[in-house]
């Protein structure tokens, strides 16, 4: 009985303590592109990178287009707390029921008074399936119209699928990325 009360409690205190984590680091709204005063490329370039990477993993660095892409990434859920890229407990609990994916877009560009603008778009996207994939107990319980299925599942990585629904851009992690490069800049 301990047991079961101490796992309930514990799981009731989870999404507050997600709650009050987000809300006591939320960071000052920060101005998309933000202005790097410096007149050095490499420095602006390698802290958006340095930042960036925390976040994604980088698809490609384009110095001559001044352009960063990110590969698709899925949003953190409320079991992965170390993972950044769900800011708030809104985007986490949908990012637990639903798969998200993020990606980012960042321009290094040379500001018209000297130094050089950093913009960061990050894109949400929401998976489109038909249904749902890999439901084993109800396919085993209650499929009564398919015939058995003898084929091996491979074990491995699961092929992304094709269909994504955009949700948009994600303002959020954009402020959080944004003011990270901006403390790395300044600081």
């Amino acid at each position: 009985m301990r047991r079961r009360s101490f796992l309930l409690v514990s799981f009731a205190l989870v999404p507050t303590g997600c709650a009050t984590f987000s809300a006591a680091t939320r960071p000052a709204v920060v101005e998309n592109p933000i202005l790097a005063p410096s007149a050095d490329f490499e420095s602006a370039w390698r802290a958006t990178v340095t930042i960036l990477d925390e976040y994604f993993d980088l698809a490609t660095e384009d110095r001559r287009a001044r352009k960063i892409v990110t590969q698709p990434r899925p949003g953190a859920t409320l079991l992965e707390p170390w993972s950044g890229d769900s800011v708030g407990l809104h985007d986490r609990l949908e990012s637990s029921l639903q798969t998200i994916r993020r990606f980012a877009i960042a321009n290094v560009d040379p500001a018209p008074g000297g130094g050089y603008k950093i913009k960061v778009q990050v894109f949400k996207q929401l998976e489109d399936l038909a249904q749902p994939e890999r439901q084993a107990i109800g396919r085993a319980v209650f499929n009564n119209e398919i015939p058995l299925n003898r084929t091996r599942e491979v074990i491995g990585p699961v092929p992304s699928p094709i269909q994504w629904i955009d949700r948009g851009r994600d303002t959020k992690l954009e402020q959080v990325i944004l003011g990270r490069i901006k403390e790395t800049l300044f600081l």
